[in-house]
C-alpha cells in the first residue's frame, strides 16, 4: 500500500472523505461491479457489504442511472452535485438475485450494461470459458503451446489456478477476436475437454423477461455489444456490427429508449480512436471505461470508472472522491483524450 492510501486509511474516517466529496462535488463518481455472490467470492460483491454501500449513497449522494446522469447534464448545461451513478457489466443473473433486490429496496438507480448475445443465451462470454476450463482440471499434465503461446504444466489449484487464469487471459486479449476464439478453442483440446452446450448455471445470464421487470424500476439497461469482444481487436466494420447490433437487440426487446454504453474489458489497449464516433452515431448518450484516471467525466463517451466491491475502504476511496483527487494530483493519465474528439466532435 502507497503513503498515499496509509495516509487516507488513517485520515478518511476523520474528515479526509468529507473533504474529498466536497473537492469533488461537481465530479460524478461513476462506480463499476461486475459480479455478486453469497456467501463472498474474490473479487465480487456480496448483499451484506453492497447493501452498505447502497445504502451509504442512498444517504449521503445524490444516485442516478447513467442515462439519468447524461439527460441531466442535457437539461441543465451541467452535472449535477454529489453524483454517484452504480453501474455492473456483462448481465449476470447474479445481479438480479442479488444487487437488484437491494436497489430497489432502497429506490437507489443503477445501470446494467448487457452483451445481447449473451442474454439471448446464443454464447456465453468467452472468460468464463477459461474459468470453466481451469476448473475442469487438477494438473496440466504436459506444457501447452499455441504457437508462440507457451503455459507450463503443473498442478491447478487454489494457488496457482489465479496465474493460469491471468496468463490465459492476457494471451487472448493480445489477439484478434477471432485467434482468441481459436485459441480458447485450443486450449480445450489440450486439457481433453469440450465445451457444454448451453451455458453452466454458475456463468448464467439475466433473461429479457427480468430486465423488463428491472428496467421498469429504475434500472437502466445499456449497451454493452453483441458477442463481448475487445472492441480494440476487431475492424471498424466489425466493431459497427457490435455496437448497433446491440443497439437495435435492446431496442426490439425493451422498447426504444436512450441508453449508455460500457466498452467491453475497457482498458486502454482495448480503445480504438472511431469507437467513440460510432457509439454516439448509435444514439448512446454516453459510454464508460473500466479504468480511472485524472480525467474522471470530462468526456461523456470516454468516461472513467473506478472499482468498487466487497473492500470497503476501495469503496469509499472511490464514492467520496479521494481515488479521484489522488489521481489528479499525480496528473495520473491512462489513455490521453488529444487527437480522439476531433474523431467524433461535430
Amino acid at each position: 500500500m502507497g503513503l498515499f492510501s496509509k495516509t487516507i486509511r488513517t485520515l478518511g474516517p476523520w474528515g479526509g472523505y468529507q473533504l474529498a466529496r466536497q473537492i469533488c462535488r461537481n465530479q460524478p463518481r461513476i462506480l463499476m461491479y461486475h459480479r455478486f455472490s453469497n456467501p463472498p467470492v474474490k473479487d465480487w460483491a456480496s448483499p451484506k457489504y453492497f447493501e452498505q454501500q447502497v445504502r451509504h449513497i442512498k444517504e449521503n449522494y445524490n444516485s442516478y442511472s447513467l442515462v439519468g446522469l447524461m439527460q441531466y447534464k442535457r437539461e441543465h448545461g451541467h452535472m449535477p452535485r454529489h453524483a454517484v451513478v452504480i453501474t455492473v457489466d456483462d448481465g449476470y443473473r447474479d445481479f438480479y438475485h442479488y444487487a437488484y433486490p437491494i436497489l430497489r429496496k432502497y429506490q437507489v438507480p443503477a445501470t446494467l450494461f448487457v452483451t445481447t448475445g449473451f442474454v439471448d443465451r446464443k454464447l456465453w462470454l468467452w472468460p468464463d470459458k477459461i474459468t470453466w476450463l481451469l476448473n475442469q482440471v487438477d494438473r496440466i499434465p504436459e506444457t501447452i503451446k499455441i504457437g508462440a503461446f507457451c503455459s507450463g504444466s503443473g498442478p491447478v489449484n487454489f494457488e496457482t489456478r489465479p496465474f493460469y487464469w491471468q496468463q490465459w487471459i492476457t494471451h487472448s486479449l493480445s489477439l484478434p477476436d477471432p485467434e482468441k476464439h481459436s485459441f480458447i478453442d485450443q486450449l480445450a483440446s489440450k486439457l481433453g475437454k469440450v465445451f457444454p452446450l448451453s451455458i453452466p448455471h454458475e456463468f448464467e445470464p439475466v433473461t429479457w423477461g427480468e430486465l423488463l421487470e428491472m428496467q421498469d424500476n429504475e434500472i437502466e439497461i445499456g449497451g454493452h455489444t453483441v458477442t463481448h469482444p475487445s472492441l480494440g481487436r476487431v475492424t471498424e466494420s466489425q466493431a459497427r456490427e457490435e455496437i448497433f447490433g446491440c443497439r437495435d437487440t435492446l431496442n426490439e426487446r425493451l422498447g426504444d429508449r436512450y441508453r449508455t454504453f460500457c466498452y467491453p474489458n475497457g482498458q486502454p489497449s482495448d480503445f480504438r480512436a472511431f469507437l467513440p464516433g460510432l457509439v454516439q452515431e448509435a444514439g448512446f448518450l454516453g459510454a464508460v471505461t473500466a479504468f480511472p484516471d485524472a480525467y474522471g467525466t470530462r468526456d461523456p463517451l470516454l468516461m472513467r470508472r473506478h472499482v468498487s466491491g466487497d473492500d470497503m475502504f476501495q469503496f469509499f476511496k472511490s464514492v467520496s472522491g479521494v481515488e479521484l483527487v489522488g489521481l489528479r494530483l499525480r496528473k495520473d493519465v491512462r489513455m490521453s483524450l488529444s487527437g480522439v474528439v476531433a474523431s467524433y466532435a461535430g
